[in-house]
């Protein structure tokens, strides 16, 4: 028999996202609730421009799809972000306004401040995919390609790819771009593209572009809110979910306005999970908005608990990394933490020979009410802790703090959790979901009302660190690995033992909150006040016209 011996190159190691498997249904339940916005598409003008800028090439004759339509689309694109750097330069105020999240604009920001009252820039020393000085973005069809296609797919204003060529729908992208034409000089724009130069004169000429001209040119800004709020030619049952959380979000604003505070993702979250504002007054949302409501308290439930489970995840793999111990298997390493005194000590604060339903019972004595989230011990707070305590400095002190916070976390949710309910109300997974994100709010209740009860705090903490940490993280990459070819492990088999490759902090998820914040201040439904960010007119209109049906 001849056998053949070859060397097989080592998979790409790359950092990886979600490595426990426990951010995926968050993910889910905020994509259902704001369709059509993405944690990458920032800015609401991109959603007129690009349609606008593909009927403008239509109408000056640059149909067909080629290279050379490719690289006066990419100098298209660097040009609209030249001029909204260069428009907050002149106007010398918040840069939030003009440029932020602007594609291109780490690259262009300098370009455009450094440019003088007689200097020129050349569009191509930056849009070039090839022989660029510094190129602006790398895909094909920048911001087009790698944020917003997509989602202006799916909205049926643009139809193609980057393979077949991109068009303007008649029926949206072309009624859109008209739109924004109305206010922006399309032939100045067209002459910087096809020249390949602009001038900081022509640059301010252009002004018209920036994103925060969008106001100043009501038919854009009243379609744009038709396509946000789902109404009129906008109109899709599918995506009322999105009116619905942009009105939550509005009301939020307004109620938080009020009361001296502003709007933030942190704050967000801590309200929609209790049905509360600071200071513990109830949140009261109008009837057509309280479903809505109620599936963002279920992701921020969820998001709760995915921080206390990452939060044990990295306690673990910072001992274990700082021990400089080799060990062979799951069970050795958890048994050998849940000895450690700074583990030990987080188990003494709640008793360790407690059972967890004990425990549960106990909490009583120290967990706020569910309206008071403000109070350190709440469940809000704690998941804050842990998430800040695991950027910090590596210690056994920090361990401690971060064992401590998330199993009072776990307690917290186990006593506002009626195991007999249904966790995810009426949201509705695919068949066999779970199996694949097997840590999720159905999971945890049933183990509340399981396994748990009877089994003391430290036994359920040695259950977490092998099931709910090593073990279910090694399947996860192991499934990433043969799926992407690529390497995900935060800890590995290797012939010296189990090894640490990095310990990932415990991080929130992107629930496409400041996206959708800065979509409604694009568009006027957010406006500056003297203490921040309040209701507008527009928006108040918005929120109290009735749902799109």
């Amino acid at each position: 028999m001849q056998a053949e011996t070859a060397w097989v190159k080592p998979p790409f190691q790359v950092g990886g996202l979600d490595h426990l498997a426990v951010q995926a249904t968050c993910i889910n339940i905020y994509g259902r609730l704001l369709p059509g916005i993405t944690n990458v598409t920032d800015r609401a003008r991109y959603y007129s421009f690009y349609p606008w800028l593909i009927w403008a090439f239509d109408k000056a004759g640059h149909r067909e799809f080629n290279d050379n339509f490719v690289e006066r689309f990419r100098r298209a694109d660097c040009l609209f972000c030249l001029v909204s750097q260069r428009h907050a330069d002149v106007c010398g105020d918040d840069a939030d306004d003009h440029s932020a999240a602007m594609v291109g604009s780490d690259t262009l920001a300098d370009v455009a401040r450094a440019l003088g009252a007689d200097g020129v820039i050349r569009l191509s020393d930056f849009s070039l995919r090839e022989g660029a000085k510094k190129r602006y973005f790398a895909n094909k069809l920048g911001g087009l390609g790698q944020y917003y296609l997509g989602v202006l797919r799916e909205l049926s204003i643009i139809d193609g790819d980057a393979t077949a060529g991109i068009r303007y729908t008649r029926q949206l992208g072309s009624v859109i771009a008209e739109q924004m034409d109305c206010s922006v000089n399309r032939a100045l724009f067209m002459e910087a593209v096809d020249t390949d130069r602009v001038t900081a004169a022509e640059l301010d000429a252009l002004h018209g572009f920036c994103p925060c001209q969008l106001c100043n040119n009501p038919g854009e800004q009243k379609i744009l809110g038709e396509l946000f709020f789902v109404r009129d030619r906008f109109r899709d049952t599918e995506a009322l979910p999105r009116q619905r959380s942009l009105k939550i979000i509005l009301q939020l604003a307004d109620l938080l306005y009020a009361k001296g505070e502003q709007l933030s993702e942190p704050l967000f979250r801590a309200c929609i999970y209790s049905g509360s504002l600071p200071g513990g007054t109830p949140w009261a949302v109008p009837s057509a908005l309280a479903n809505t409501r109620e599936k963002w308290a279920i992701y921020a439930r969820n998001e709760l608990l995915s921080i206390a489970v990452q939060g044990l995840f990295y306690a673990l793999l910072d001992a274990y990394e700082a021990s400089g111990l080799r060990m062979d298997a799951s069970t050795d390493i958890a048994n050998w933490f849940t000895e450690q005194r700074e583990v030990l000590e987080a188990l003494d604060e709640l008793g360790q020979q407690r059972t967890f339903s004990e425990c549960v019972a106990d909490s009583k004595s120290w967990l706020p009410a569910l309206a008071d989230w403000s109070e350190k011990m709440h469940e809000v707070q704690l998941t804050e802790r842990i998430a800040a305590l695991s950027r910090g400095i590596k210690s056994a002190e920090n361990r401690k703090q971060i064992v401590s916070a998330a199993l009072k976390t776990l307690i917290a949710l186990a006593r506002r959790t009626n195991s007999a309910d249904r966790q995810y109300a009426d949201l509705v997974f695919e068949p066999d979901y779970f199996r694949y994100y097997p840590i999720n709010l159905e999971s945890f209740a049933r183990h509340v009302s399981g396994s748990w009860a009877s089994s003391t705090i430290g036994e359920v903490l040695r259950w977490l660190a092998i099931n709910w940490g090593l073990e279910i993280h090694l399947r996860v990459a192991l499934r990433k690995l043969r799926g992407q070819s690529q390497s995900t492990f935060r800890i590995r088999p290797s012939d010296r033992g189990m090894e640490v490759i990095a310990i990932p902090p415990a991080v929130h998820t992107r629930p496409r909150f400041n996206q959708a914040v800065r979509v409604l201040k694009d568009i006027g439904a957010l406006e500056k006040a003297p203490l921040g960010w309040q209701l507008s007119p527009i928006g108040r209109a918005q929120f109290e016209l009735a749902d799109a049906q």
